[in-house]
């Protein structure tokens, strides 16, 4: 468990804590470090309010056991009167009930509403304007299929032929098993929904004869984790959501990443649900999209 982050001393004001749940140990930890530095930045950049308000931050290890226990811990605490996270929709889907149950506000920095804002994380829209997106790219790039890969724990539940409505073209599922992967296609394009790590696996199984098969990930593509493990042949790309503040956010933050922008925006989120004080304008988001050459994320037009 992580330490609370202390108020000053002379600050009199009362205490309300935002919990932060995301992995501070194990494979993903540098993107639960990124996270916490985050939301500490939206607190300072908040105006002084009636209450003094700091993170409690808990591990979970990117494992969904240790997710439901992060999110019990968080809610015995009385002063805790918001949550931010899990940092994905596999975890956040293992600790939904738990924290649902509890009627706090919840945000998870990936579950956007596209008008403005944050929805709930069983809010479809979020992944139905990823998949929109990566659909319309596959099809610029000449793919004529789009696979859907990876843990989908999370993600709408819909069935192949309403993702396609959604992504513009025909969409499968692809088994986790070595014949589905046989059956792949250069003129198929893949769009994973799990972790980093599960897709780097997953790259390094792929034939050669796949290396002009595109490969999309959601915001996981963006942790350091894939491009180290990876043995990447194939044209790697990643998607996330962001908005027109992103760019004058970024260059007086840091970390300054696309994902720590979406946590940083999910706290501020927080701290209006839990001072009651919301914001004057309402931005929409877009989804932006990048390139991993080199190891490096550049942004990507298709």
């Amino acid at each position: 468990m992580l330490g609370l982050v202390l108020a000053a001393c002379t600050d009199v004001r009362p205490i309300v804590k935002i919990g932060l749940i995301a992995p501070f140990e194990g494979l993903y930890r540098r993107t639960g470090y990124e996270a916490l530095a985050a939301m500490r930045q939206a607190l300072a950049d908040a105006p002084t309010g009636p209450v003094a308000i700091i993170p409690l931050a808990l591990d979970d290890s990117a494992d969904p056991t240790r997710t439901v226990r992060a999110a019990e811990k968080l809610l015995v605490d009385p002063q805790v009167q918001a949550v931010v996270g899990p940092l994905s929709p596999a975890l956040a889907a293992a600790s939904r009930d738990r924290l649902e149950a509890a009627s706090l506000p919840w945000f998870a920095p990936y579950a956007v509403a596209p008008a403005g804002g944050f929805a709930a994380p069983s809010d479809d829209a979020w992944a139905a304007g990823l998949i929109r997106a990566a659909g319309a790219a596959v099809q610029r790039q000449g793919a004529t299929t789009l696979v859907l890969a990876g843990n989908a724990q999370g993600w709408p539940a819909w069935d192949d032929a309403a993702w396609a409505a959604v992504a513009g073209l025909p969409v499968r599922t692809l088994r986790d098993d070595p014949a589905a992967v046989a059956s792949l296609t250069s003129r198929d394009a893949i769009f994973w929904r799990g972790a980093a790590n599960e897709a780097a696996t997953f790259l390094e199984r792929l034939p050669p004869q796949l290396a002009d098969m595109s490969f999309w990930l959601g915001p996981a593509g963006g942790d350091p984790i894939l491009t180290e493990r990876a043995i990447i042949d194939s044209k790697l790309y990643w998607l996330t959501w962001s908005n027109v503040h992103y760019n004058d956010w970024a260059a007086h933050h840091s970390p300054a990443t696309p994902s720590a922008f979406l946590v940083y925006q999910a706290t501020r989120a927080a701290i209006e649900a839990v001072t009651g004080v919301a914001s004057t304008a309402v931005t929409p988001w877009h989804v932006e999209m990048f390139e991993v050459e080199d190891g490096v994320s550049r942004s990507y037009t298709p």
